[in-house]
């Protein structure tokens, strides 16, 4: 009886081609719902940030009887003087380091200096008080690439106020009036505003949002003068999302890495994502406390 031939088995150049193709397939059918988990889980740790933040500022209102500064100033803004931000002042610390006894942070404010300005000339803070400002994972929102070549920045700015045009604007930078300061909102140079303040009902107002505009640390405070400019603080006059990148238009606008829009604290500690397509004239109305104006329905 001959010999059986035996053949060897194994796959064919067009089976594996084929096998190739398949799981080409399904890594393109798994990858965005991959990505979509991990944006997902990106957004709860986002919104957990904002809660944090929110009840710390809560804490602090209960202390003082009334939120913190959005930056302590001795020239505080008032709606009756549209130059006030321009007149100069000492500019003390910013909200961000008030609330920190109020988020479990006594330590690092027990850091810093409050002695001297927290900025100066130089767009930058005060040597005495940069040197210990350190990465804070509550400001640091994990959509936000930003972080990847500098982790003290800040996330989530104060909401100042918001309208078509800035309360207070600068005069000398180039171009002019890209930069902005409000007096309608909750949080502002030198402002002490209570939830009494906010007439128009503290689910109705903005307190926090997103930005990925800003370029300075999450401890930097304002510069009134001619150029003036706030860090960690921002008005709602540009549309969320209208810029694509950092840029002296960080005043007038919130901003996110998380598609399809930002997230925002109201002042009642309700956290919600906003969609970039929000009625601009509502969007504008959120950020004031007190305009008197409807405002139901954004949330998402």
């Amino acid at each position: 009886m001959a010999a059986r031939i035996r053949r060897p088995t194994g796959f064919t150049l067009v089976v594996l081609l084929v096998v190739i193709a398949i799981i080409g397939v399904l890594v393109a059918l798994l990858l965005p719902a991959v990505q979509a988990a991990r944006e997902a889980a990106r957004r709860t740790h986002c919104k957990n940030n904002f809660k944090q933040l929110a009840l710390a500022i809560h804490n602090y209102h209960d202390t003082f009887l009334y939120l913190p500064p959005g930056y302590i100033s001795s020239n505080p803004g008032v709606s009756t003087n549209s130059t006030w931000c321009r007149t100069g002042g000492v500019q003390g610390a910013p909200f961000t380091v008030l609330i920190l006894p109020y988020s479990e942070q006594a330590t690092m404010h027990s850091r810093f200096d409050f002695n001297v300005v927290f900025q100066d000339v130089s767009n930058q803070m005060a040597a005495a008080n940069g040197a210990v400002v350190v990465p804070l994972k509550m400001y640091q929102c994990p959509s936000d690439i930003r972080f990847v070549k500098n982790k003290q920045l800040n996330s989530y700015f104060g909401v100042q106020g918001g309208g078509s045009a800035p309360d207070c604007g600068n005069s000398s930078c180039s171009p002019a009036n890209e930069r902005g300061m409000y007096v309608t909102g909750m949080l502002f140079g030198g402002s002490k505003l209570g939830f009494r303040n906010a007439t128009d009902g503290s689910a109705n107002v903005f307190l926090l949002g997103e930005s990925r505009y800003g370029n300075a640390a999450w401890a930097a405070s304002a510069k009134q003068d001619g150029c003036a400019y706030t860090r960690n603080l921002a008005g709602a006059q540009d549309a969320i999302n209208l810029h694509k990148n950092q840029g002296i238009h960080d005043t007038r606008g919130f901003s996110s890495h998380h598609p399809g829009g930002a997230g925002f604290a109201m002042l009642d500690g309700s956290v919600h994502f906003v969609s970039q397509n929000i009625d601009l004239s509502m969007y504008r109305q959120l950020a004031q406390r007190d305009d008197g104006l409807p405002s139901g329905g954004f949330q998402q």
